[in-house]
Order: structure tokens, then C-alpha cells, then sequence
């Protein structure tokens, strides 16, 4: 899959766009619960990311800079990953919703995408564990 060759070699720092993104979202609400922080990591380790990396770009987000993916489905893949990360405590935080479509409009994908991932799967089942 060409998302995961992508991630994997991250020259262009997708891979850590990503994850920063991820971190965003999760801690929109003022706190990063376990359930957030464990998906988080299993996205993240998914992507080939170490887990020393992954809590530098946690404590330090705002020195990764945004790098959209090129592909359509890749950018899906990372929206369908900040609604699972926003959806994951079964809370939807109006905050987390805005970035979440924000993150949408900045990776030239329609808002209401993240609407219709959240109503396709309200109860963010089947999420994969890897």
C-alpha cells in the first residue's frame, strides 16, 4: 500500500504532519486521555513511528509543520484517523469537531467528510487494533 511506503520513509514529514495533527485533535479538549493516547500510539507505531518520536512531537507540535499527503485516499486515511481519535472516548467536543473539519479543509477535502465518518460509525466500532 502506497500510504504505508509513504509514511515509512516520511521524507517530506507527512508522517509527523499526521501525528501532530493527531495530538492536536486529541488534546482540543484540554486533556489527552488514555484511550486517546493509546490509539494515538497504535496510528502512529502503524505508521513505522518509534514511540521516543511520537512523544517528541507530542511535547513539541508546534514545530512540525503541516505536510498534506498527495494522494485522495491518504487524505481520507487521515481524517478517517482524527475522527477516530475524536470519537475514541465516545465524547464528540465541539472543539475537536472544528479542527477535525478544519484539518478536512486544509488537505482540500469537503468539511461535511467528517460529518458522514462520524454518522457512518457513531459508536467508532471496528477502528483497527493492529
Amino acid at each position: 500500500m502506497d500510504l504505508i511506503r509513504i509514511f515509512i520513509t516520511d521524507k517530506e514529514g507527512i508522517r509527523r504532519s499526521h501525528v501532530k495533527n493527531l495530538v492536536t485533535i486529541a488534546m482540543a479538549d484540554g486533556h489527552l486521555d488514555e484511550e486517546e493516547w493509546g490509539l494515538l500510539m497504535r496510528i502512529a507505531r502503524h505508521l513505522g513511528m518509534e514511540e521516543e518520536e511520537i512523544k517528541n512531537i507530542k511535547n513539541g507540535f508546534e514545530k512540525v509543520d503541516f505536510v498534506p499527503p498527495k494522494k485522495y485516499e491518504d487524505k481520507v486515511q487521515q481524517i478517517r484517523d482524527l475522527v477516530a481519535i475524536m470519537t475514541i472516548d465516545r465524547q464528540i467536543n465541539e472543539k475537536e469537531l472544528e479542527l477535525c473539519k478544519k484539518a478536512a479543509i486544509r488537505l482540500k477535502l469537503p468539511p461535511e467528510l467528517v460529518d458522514e465518518m462520524i454518522s457512518d460509525n457513531p459508536k467508532n466500532e471496528g477502528y483497527p487494533t493492529w
